[in-house]
């Protein structure tokens, strides 16, 4: 159990607090059930767009259907999207760094590993998220 001040508010991400009334488990801050709502909420953040949240129109990351950037840089601007977007919208991950991951079999795939800090208790704990923007152009924590 998180036993600090935070764990009411940080254990739980945006996402879930506007459901709470649908949801079983709310409130629960073990470090498992932390780490499950992080991965959750990046999965939704990274999936709105930008101007898609009246209350919020800069939620998200830019449509990345340019075609016209080449691979590598489009995964550059990926990479610094995604960065972006989770360091103001996900407060409970500190310290992140995006890589690009690039299949030359299957250009289409793209994965990333997302690394960052939790503060668990007092203690800051490491957080790897593996993603992957599908064919459907839709990020899957896997």
């Amino acid at each position: 159990m998180l036993n600090d001040d935070f764990s009411g508010t940080f254990g739980v991400g945006f996402f879930e607090r506007l459901g709470a009334e649908r949801q079983s488990g709310y409130g629960d801050s073990s470090l498992d059930a932390v780490v499950d709502s992080i991965k959750r909420n990046v999965s939704h953040i990274l999936n709105t767009r930008i101007g898609e949240s009246q209350s919020c129109p800069e939620l998200g990351l830019f449509d990345f259907n340019d075609a016209s950037s080449g691979s590598v840089d489009l995964g550059l601007r990926m990479r610094n999207g995604i960065k972006a977007c989770l360091s103001r919208f996900e407060p409970r991950l500190t310290d992140i760094d995006v890589s690009v991951l690039f299949d030359e079999g299957n250009p289409m795939n793209l994965r990333f590993h997302i690394y960052g800090s939790i503060r668990v208790a007092s203690n800051k704990d490491k957080l790897k998220i593996d993603l992957l923007l599908d064919n459907s152009r839709r990020y899957r924590v896997v």
